[in-house]
């Protein structure tokens, strides 16, 4: 065997031994770390699935809106009070007809209050907005700034027919062209 084989053959074995040493060292590394790095593993998955969990609960409670109040005058003790004074409004649902409404008539309902009222979103000053329950009271308002009005409520019982009208002023000022109409809602309309 010539000299440079020797060296070659020499510097093979120099790098084997080198690379075992390395295993072994590597080795004891883990072995003597193994608790701590099994601890650190643990806590993550602990971390990576419970911490998740528990800030979707904590988010939903802080993002969902806050349950609405009780009423402050449920049924006939909230009759002809405000809605959004007495916390009524909160909860409402509204029946808002699709077609042939010129001043956005609607009639919004509580169940939680045990009332209705009406409402137009459109109208000029002056305008009336009445609603009405069959066998029970009515409640008027008029558009006295802006062009939105709502009633005062209107107690109601677990099924009702309620009537909500729109009146234009007749006012010379009067810009809109429409006659007075009504809708009829029952506990049974599609409320949204």
């Amino acid at each position: 065997m010539s000299n440079s084989e020797g060296e070659a053959a020499g510097e093979a074995e120099d790098a084997g031994t080198e690379s075992r040493s390395r295993l072994r060292r590597v080795w004891r590394w883990l072995r003597d770390h193994s608790t701590h790095a099994l601890l650190v593993a643990v806590a993550a998955a602990v971390v990576g699935g419970v911490v998740p969990v528990l800030l979707t609960g904590a988010l939903q409670d802080w993002l969902s809106p806050p349950a609405p109040a009780p009423a402050t005058c449920p049924g006939a003790g909230c009759d002809g009070k405000d809605p959004q004074k007495e916390g009524c409004s909160a909860d409402a649902v509204t029946w808002l007809p699709p077609a042939d409404n010129p001043v956005s008539l609607q009639v919004r309902r509580s169940k939680r209050c045990g009332v209705v009222w009406g409402r137009i979103t459109s109208a000029e000053v002056g305008d009336v907005v009445t609603v009405r329950v069959e066998g029970g009271s009515a409640r008027s308002a008029v558009v006295e700034y802006g062009k939105d009005q709502y009633t005062p409520m209107v107690s109601v019982g677990e099924t009702f027919r309620a009537t909500a009208c729109a009146e234009p002023t007749i006012s010379a000022s009067r810009t809109g062209r429409w006659s007075k109409y009504c809708i009829v809602v029952t506990d049974a309309t599609a409320w949204k």
